[in-house]
C-alpha cells in the first residue's frame, strides 16, 4: 500500500490515507467533488466543476487547493485571462462563518508542477486569509458563460480516466489526497484513416497475420462500420485470405492469408471509403535462416509509471492493433514497487506465447542525466530483484533492495547478470560518461520523444558498438502504434525495431539483440538487409582488403536517398528516385524544414516552425503537406501567393509540395521563427537551397521534389576503396519520399594494412 507520493527534487508529499475511515477523511480534510461524468470524446470540448467543502483542519494563508491528472492526459490549457477563450477557468467561493474574513484565492494551472505521477495540476492558493471549516470553493474549467468553447478533452483514449483533488493546508507540500471520484472513460472519435500491417516473412503454404486497424484523427484505435475486405493484385500471386473472427474484435481485424508461389507482395484493404497498402511481405519457397520479427524494445508506460492504461491493455494493444509480434514493459524503476514488479513479472508470462507474441521483461532504470541517465534494462530470465535508481512512493512494507543511484553503482549490479541495456534520450538522456560494452548493446535512434541520430552518432564518435533501435518510449498506452497529440508531452509517432532472428522465440530474440542483428524505423516496416564481406549487420569483423558493402532496401513508399556511413561520416549516397518531371505550365517544388532545437528531453528537442511561404510576381497552389505528425499540424493557402502552416520538428523533416507559376522575376520567401530567406525561382529548379537554421541540424530548404512514384526497392554492391586503416562501423540510412526513415546497425569492421 501506498502511503505517500513524491516528487524530486522538492520532495512535495501527497499522503493517501488509504487506511483512515472514510468518516475521518471527511471530517478532517473535507470533500472533493467534480462534474458527473459519463463519457468523453477525445479532443471534445467540456465544461468540469471542481468543488472543495473544507473539513476541521484549516487551509491557512499560503495553502493550496489542487485538481491534478496524469502525465499522458493533454487536456488543452486552462487560462484565467480571456474569458472568450478556450480553457477560461474561473472561480468562485462562499465562507460559512459570520465574523468579517478577508479571503483572496487564485487559481493556476501548471502543465507540469505535479506530484509523481500526477503531473499536470491546478493549484488554488489561499494568497490570503483562511479557508475555515463549511467554506465552499467551485472551479469551473471550461466556463463558457461568456463565449469559450469549453475545455478540451485529451486526446488518447482511456477506459479509466481520474483527477486526484487534495489539499495542502498550511502550504508546505504536504497534500491530503480527498476520497476518490469516479473515473470516466475518453472514447475514440470517428474513422478518419485505415492502416494495414502484414507480417513481413513467411513460406509458401504456411499462412501469414493480416492486421487492419482504424484510426480516428489523433490516431487512436476507433471502429468501423463495415468489415474491411483484403485482396492480393491476381497477376502477382495466389492467395487464400482468411478473416481470423467472423465477428472481430473491434478496433483491429485480422486476417490470415496462406501464398501458394513465392515472391514479394503487398495487400490492398479497403472499407467503404478508406483503403490502404500493406507493407511488402516476402514469401520464401522454403524456410528462411532468418526472419524479419517486428516490435518494440521500449514501448513505455502505463499506470504502472506515468502512463495509461494496464499493462494487460497495453500488451493486448501491441499484439492486436499494431501487430508487434514482440514487447517490452519499460516504467521508469522509481514508479515501481516490488507488488507492482511482481504483476509485471506475472502478466508478461501469461502473454507470451512462442511463435506468435513474445514479451519480454523489462525496466527502465531512470536517474537524472548526470548521475547516469535513463537505461531500458531488458531481462532474459524472470527477475524477482527490483534494483532502483530512486524511489517516488513511499510503502507500508518498502522493498528492503538497496538502490543503486548513480551509473558506476549500476554497472555494478548489472554486468553480470542476463541483462540488455538499450541506451536512449528520454526523459532523463543516457549519459555516454559512462558505458558498459558487455550489457549495453542496443542504442535507441527514434521514439515519440524525437528522431535523435546525432546521439547514436555521439555514441559510435566514442568508440561504442551497439545495435539499433527505435521505439515508443510513450505514456498513452498505444505501443507500436503512438501518435504525439497537443504534443504536451511528446513530439511524433513511434518508431520500430526489426530483428532478424531464427524463431519468434525469447530465446531466439535474446540471440540476435546480443548479436546486434536489429535496424530501426522511423516507424514503417521498411524491408532492410546490409552486409559488409558477407557479415550481418551487428557483426565485428577483421579485413586487409576493400570491403565489400551490399545492401537490399524495399520501402513502403518510393526510396528517395540511400547514404552510406563511415563511422559519422557520409561516403556514398545515391539518389533513388528522380527528380518529378515538371509540367509545362508550372513548376512543382518541395518546401522541407527539420532538426532539433537542443539535445535533450522531448520538450528542448521542439523546435516550432509555425511560418510562411510567399511569392512575388507568381502564384503557389499548395498540393500536400509531408510527414505532418500530429493533427494539430496544418498547412493553408491563404491565397494566391502565400501559403501558411502551424508545424514542430524533433529531429525528423517536414514540409510542403507546392506549384508555382511564374517567370524569371519571381521570388520566394521562407519565414519562420529558425530561419527567413528569400531565393529566385529559377535558382531552385534543378536543385535544393539548404539554409542552415542553428540549432542541431536545424535547416530549411526549397527545391525540386523527387519522383513519389519512384522505385520503391534497391539493391546495390559497393567497396569502400579509401586506403584507411583501423576499426570503423558501415552502416546505412534510408530515406523514403515521405521522409521516413530507416537505419541498418553498423558492422564494425577492423582495416589492417594490405
Amino acid at each position: 500500500m501506498l502511503v505517500a507520493s513524491l516528487a524530486p527534487p522538492a520532495k512535495p508529499e501527497l499522503h493517501h490515507h488509504f487506511d483512515m475511515p472514510y468518516e475521518e477523511r471527511l471530517r478532517r480534510h473535507g470533500k472533493g467533488t467534480h462534474t458527473e461524468i459519463d463519457h468523453l470524446t477525445v479532443s471534445e470540448p467540456t465544461t468540469v466543476v471542481f468543488e472543495w467543502t473544507i473539513g476541521e483542519d484549516t487551509v491557512e494563508t499560503g495553502g493550496e487547493l489542487l485538481v491534478c491528472w496524469r502525465w499522458p492526459f493533454d487536456w488543452s490549457d486552462l487560462q484565467t485571462d480571456d474569458p472568450s477563450a478556450d480553457g477560461f477557468m474561473s472561480l468562485k467561493f462562499e465562507l460559512t462563518s459570520r465574523d468579517k474574513r478577508e479571503v483572496t484565492l487564485k487559481p493556476v494551472y501548471n502543465w507540469f508542477s505535479g506530484i509523481e505521477p500526477w503531473h499536470h495540476q491546478v493549484h488554488v492558493k489561499v494568497e490570503s486569509g483562511q479557508l475555515r471549516q463549511g467554506d465552499h470553493i467551485k472551479l469551473t474549467c471550461g466556463d463558457r458563460s461568456q463565449g469559450s468553447i469549453g475545455w478540451r478533452a485529451p486526446t488518447c483514449v482511456d477506459n479509466h480516466l481520474e483527477f486526484v483533488m487534495a489539499i495542502d493546508h498550511q502550504g508546505d507540500a504536504i497534500r491530503n489526497r480527498l476520497p476518490q471520484q469516479p473515473s470516466f472513460p475518453v472514447v475514440p472519435g470517428p474513422p478518419v484513416r485505415i492502416a494495414a500491417i502484414v507480417h513481413s516473412d513467411t513460406v509458401v503454404g504456411e499462412s501469414a497475420e493480416v492486421i487492419v486497424r482504424a484510426e480516428d484523427c489523433w490516431g487512436n484505435a476507433t471502429a468501423l462500420e463495415d468489415m474491411p475486405v483484403v485482396t492480393t493484385d491476381p497477376e502477382d500471386s495466389k492467395a487464400e485470405i482468411i478473416p481470423v473472427d467472423a465477428e472481430p474484435v473491434r478496433p483491429s481485424y485480422h486476417f490470415d492469408v496462406t501464398f501458394s508461389q513465392p515472391g514479394s507482395f503487398r495487400l490492398n484493404v479497403e472499407c467503404g471509403d478508406f483503403c490502404a497498402v500493406t507493407n511488402p511481405i516476402t514469401v520464401h519457397a522454403e524456410q528462411p535462416p532468418l526472419e524479419i520479427f517486428w516490435g518494440d524494445v521500449h514501448s513505455g508506460q502505463t499506470e504502472i509509471g506515468c502512463g495509461s492504461g494496464t499493462v494487460s491493455e497495453s500488451y493486448a494493444f501491441g499484439r492486436d492493433c499494431a501487430g508487434l509480434q514482440f514487447i517490452t514493459h519499460q516504467s521508469n524503476d522509481h514508479y515501481v514497487t516490488l507488488d507492482d514488479w511482481a504483476h509485471v513479472r506475472k502478466v508478461t508470462d501469461e502473454f507470451y506465447e512462442p511463435g506468435v507474441y513474445v514479451p519480454i521483461l523489462g525496466c527502465e532504470w531512470s536517474p537524472f542525466t548526470k548521475d547516469g541517465g535513463d537505461r531500458n534494462v531488458i531481462y532474459g530470465y524472470d527477475e524477482p530483484v527490483m534494483r532502483r535508481s530512486d524511489r517516488f512512493f513511499r510503502e507500508d512494507v518498502p522493498d528492503p533492495e538497496p538502490d543503486v543511484p548513480r551509473a558506476p553503482e549500476f554497472h555494478d549490479a548489472f554486468r553480470d547478470l542476463d541483462v540488455l541495456v538499450n541506451i536512449h534520450v528520454g526523459g532523463r538522456m543516457t549519459n555516454l560518461d559512462w558505458y558498459e560494452q558487455k550489457i549495453e548493446k542496443l542504442c535507441e535512434t527514434h521514439s515519440t520523444h524525437g528522431t535523435v541520430e546525432w546521439f547514436f552518432m555521439d555514441a559510435l564518435s566514442r568508440g561504442y558498438k551497439v545495435g539499433l533501435t527505435a521505439g515508443t518510449d510513450g505514456v498513452m498506452g498505444r505501443p507500436g502504434a503512438c501518435h504525439p497529440g497537443r504534443r504536451l508531452i511528446r513530439n511524433l509517432r513511434n518508431g520500430l525495431t526489426a530483428v532478424y532472428a531464427k524463431e519468434l522465440t525469447r530465446e531466439s530474440l535474446w540471440e540476435a539483440f546480443h548479436a546486434r542483428r536489429t535496424y530501426a524505423t522511423t516507424g514503417e516496416r521498411i524491408r532492410l538487409l546490409f552486409q559488409v564481406d558477407d557479415a550481418d549487420m551487428g557483426s565485428e569483423i577483421t579485413t586487409t582488403g576493400t570491403p565489400k558493402i551490399n545492401f537490399q532496401v524495399e520501402g513502403t513508399k518510393a526510396i528517395e536517398r540511400v547514404d552510406l556511413f563511415r563511422g559519422v561520416e557520409i561516403i556514398d549516397s545515391w539518389d533513388v528516385s528522380r527528380r518529378v518531371e515538371q509540367p509545362e505550365d508550372a513548376t512543382y517544388l518541395r518546401v522541407l524544414w527539420g532538426g532539433t532545437e537542443r539535445k535533450g528531453t522531448a520538450r528542448v528537442q521542439r523546435v516550432d516552425w509555425t511560418g510562411s511561404l510567399s511569392v512575388s510576381n507568381g502564384t503557389v497552389e499548395l498540393v500536400e503537406p509531408i510527414n505532418f505528425q500530429s493533427y494539430d499540424d496544418d498547412a493553408t493557402l491563404i491565397d494566391d501567393n502565400r501559403i501558411e502552416w502551424a508545424n514542430k520538428s524533433a529531429g525528423n523533416a517536414s514540409g510542403i509540395i507546392i506549384k508555382v507559376q511564374g517567370d524569371d522575376s519571381t521570388e520566394l520567401t521562407f519565414e519562420s521563427g529558425p530561419t527567413t530567406f528569400s531565393v529566385k525561382l529559377n535558382d531552385v529548379l534543378n536543385e535544393d537551397h539548404r539554409v542552415d537554421a542553428g540549432g542541431v541540424g536545424r535547416f530549411a530548404q526549397i527545391g525540386p521534389p523527387p519522383n513519389p512514384g519512384g522505385p520503391m526497392t534497391f539493391d546495390l554492391e559497393t567497396v569502400d576503396e579509401e586506403s584507411v586503416t583501423g576499426e570503423f562501423p558501415y552502416w546505412i540510412r534510408v530515406t523514403q519520399t515521405d521522409q521516413s526513415l530507416a537505419w541498418s546497425s553498423p558492422v564494425y569492421v577492423t582495416r589492417n594494412p594490405s
